[in-house]
């Protein structure tokens, strides 16, 4: 798995540069919700949002291994409960002892 997504983030920089050298010196108008940025190199966008878009995959990627850390929390705290049952289990005598009777118990 880790080597597809080098696969990708590797085409993905080679693409931003390839893009980023095609464009060099292009100016545009940027606009970002209510703000609004004139003049700026198309370069300085494009690392800008590659920059943001590893940021927000970096917080998504520690948020699931916080997710799965929990996870692997609460199934190491069912096993040990499991354990004990098991071993309660086996602890159990194979035959339990017949209980006498007393002569004075029975009508």
């Amino acid at each position: 798995m880790w080597i597809i997504r080098g696969i990708i983030l590797l085409v993905g920089v080679i693409g931003l540069v390839w893009l980023g050298t095609l464009n060099a010196g292009s100016k545009l108008t940027f606009r970002f919700f209510n703000w609004t940025y004139y003049d700026l190199q198309l370069n300085v966008i494009l690392v800008v949002t590659f920059i943001a878009g590893m940021l927000i995959w970096a917080i998504g990627a520690w948020i699931r291994e916080a997710q799965l850390l929990l996870r692997i929390g609460r199934e190491k705290k069912n096993c040990r409960k499991l354990q004990d049952e098991l071993e309660a289990l086996r602890n159990l005598p194979l035959e339990e002892e017949a209980e006498e009777v007393l002569p004075e118990d029975m009508p």
